[in-house]
């Protein structure tokens, strides 16, 4: 039996849950708890130390010897080399942008092992977000598209997963707009940049700033020179982590797309292996608002986006929430024709309520998932805190393509 940690971070039942299956997964066997110690666990390994401390989510330790993922993910108050903030979850470039709905990339890395994600394998986002999935697939090795129709997404997740590429231009750019005391964010325009990467990178920070303005009412010159510091020294901390922890970096693509149409994104029937995503969540969440600031910088049209953005479109309440399940039936159609057979999708989803009553379930999704030919596997109940009556809990849905 080999003695393992789970990370300090695990706190609730689930995470323990999906720990035990991600270890399982990994090849483990038997997953003793400790009586006398939460984070202990003991297990039959069966010779794949190597692999769970190169690849858990939820194993802090394996042996004594610290995880890959417990040392990406330690704050630098901590000692920590590759996580400038207090929380574990906005370590490398996850903090940049501050976008609402996004899931614990700590979740979606252990869901990419439990479908069994291996180095290569091509793994889909249909709703991108800010690119949770997109950074943890590239992390495990893994081929990655993310489909999203807000531009705001589609750049924040390129700069994520793409600008380390580019870490010591970003660098030399920053020094040099920074030798300006008073520089602001509209003194800059990206389009003079040659390199396309530099130009993304200075774009997020110019959307970054307009949300501190918005809504924490910062004085902008000032937030954009603190802000092109700070994601310039998590870029570092992504190129570094992939050179330091013998990390072999899969690849990312992002297309500005709709997940109910993803042939024009350039998916090919049968050519996926593994899909972890959290679709809109029907009424709960009004992304174009949420994004307004960003969106009208980049000279979006609102009201196209409101037609065209699953989870807005419609009016009323009870248009709104026709709109969004033939919107999802559709887009579990594409999900089942671009799966390869027995591949899995894991979606987070939860039951909102708007009114006092439930207007969307996971049930419903279970069965316009079953219309398609995708069996569920699993579903794990994930409470969730801080949302109150809007939305009352989550799970996650392991879908398996028969």
């Amino acid at each position: 039996m080999t003695t393992l940690r789970l990370q300090r971070n695990v706190q609730f039942l689930y995470e323990e849950h999906l720990a035990r299956i991600e270890l399982r997964s990994l090849g483990c066997d038997d997953p003793l708890r400790d009586d006398n110690d939460p984070w202990r666990l003991t297990a039959h390994v069966n010779g794949t130390t190597d692999l769970i401390r190169r690849r858990a989510a939820y194993i802090g330790a394996i042996g004594g010897e610290p995880t890959v993922y417990a040392s990406l993910i330690t704050p630098a108050y901590q000692g920590g080399r590759y996580n400038r903030t207090r929380s574990v979850n906005q370590y490398l470039t996850h903090w940049i942008y501050p976008y609402r709905g996004k899931f614990h990339p700590q979740m979606v890395r252990a869901l990419l092992n439990i479908l069994g994600v291996s180095e290569g394998a091509r793994v889909l986002d249909p709703f991108l977000g800010s690119g949770t999935t997109a950074l943890e697939s590239l992390l495990l090795g893994a081929e990655c598209i993310g489909v999203d129709r807000s531009p705001v997404c589609i750049l924040v997740a390129k700069v994520k997963t793409q600008a380390y590429l580019a870490a010591p231009e970003i660098g030399s750019r920053v020094d040099a707009l920074l030798s300006d005391d008073e520089i602001g964010p509209d003194d800059v325009d990206p389009d003079r940049e040659e390199n396309v990467l530099v130009a993304d990178f200075i774009r997020v920070a110019q959307l970054v700033t307009a949300s501190d303005v918005s809504r924490r009412s910062r004085e902008a010159g000032s937030a954009f020179r603190r802000n092109l510091r700070d994601m310039r020294e998590s870029v570092n901390a992504l190129a570094a982590a992939i050179g330091e922890m013998g990390i072999r970096p899969g690849s990312v693509a992002v297309v500005q797309g709709d997940a109910r149409q993803l042939g024009k994104a350039g998916i090919e029937p049968a050519s996926v292996d593994a899909v972890v995503t959290s679709p809109p969540y029907s009424l709960a969440l009004d992304y174009v608002k949420n994004d307004e600031h960003a969106l009208a910088a980049l000279g979006v049209n609102m009201p196209t986006m409101r037609e065209e953005m699953i989870g807005v479109r419609g009016r009323g309440a009870a248009g709104k929430m026709a709109a969004y399940n033939r919107d999802m039936q559709e887009s579990f159609a594409e999900l089942a024709r671009v799966l390869k057979q027995g591949a899995g999708a894991a979606y987070v989803i939860g039951d909102a309520t708007v009114g006092g009553g439930e207007v969307t379930t996971t049930r419903e999704m279970v069965e316009w998932a079953a219309a398609v030919g995708l069996r569920l596997d699993r579903s794990i109940s994930k409470i969730v805190f801080g949302l109150y009556n809007v939305m009352q809990d989550e799970k996650i849905l392991v879908f398996r393509k028969d």
